[in-house]
């Protein structure tokens, strides 16, 4: 009986691990209405949705919706052992410069839905700085 615990434990133990890889290597799309602010040196915009990418060989493509629309790329990382919270490395953006910076972003229990987005940069260019913060409502 007791070895018998033991290879429930050890399987329960092994699926686990294999859940957790397998989403680690799945890509994620998450998208979320709600209210945020693009800044841009010293102009402002409202954000009103949000578009993350999380793909599987560690990339990232970001879109936020306001008046103008930034698409922004990033590397990405777990943030500890959440399945929800990652942490973004910005490498790029949609113009040859780019962005350089570093953000958050929070997903819902489901993985479907961003709840929260920050990114903090600066343009490799005209070197102003970038900064986001989003929440879903």
């Amino acid at each position: 009986m007791r070895k018998l615990s033991v290879v429930v434990v050890l399987v329960m133990l092994g699926a686990t691990l294999f859940v957790g890889q397998a989403q680690e290597n799945q890509s994620r799309l998450a998208y979320s209405r709600g209210q945020g602010t693009l800044r841009v040196g010293d102009e402002r915009f409202e954000i009103n949705s949000v578009i993350v990418k999380l793909i599987a060989d560690r990339k990232a493509e970001i879109t936020l919706a306001s008046d103008i629309t930034v698409f922004v790329s990033a590397t990405w990382s777990n943030h500890g052992e959440s399945q929800q919270e990652f942490d973004l490395e910005v490498t790029g953006g949609a113009t040859p410069g780019g962005l350089e910076g570093r953000g958050k972003v929070f997903l819902s229990s489901d993985g479907k839905a961003v709840t929260r987005l920050s990114l903090k940069g600066v343009s490799r260019t005209s070197k102003r700085i970038v900064e986001a913060n989003f929440e879903a409502k």
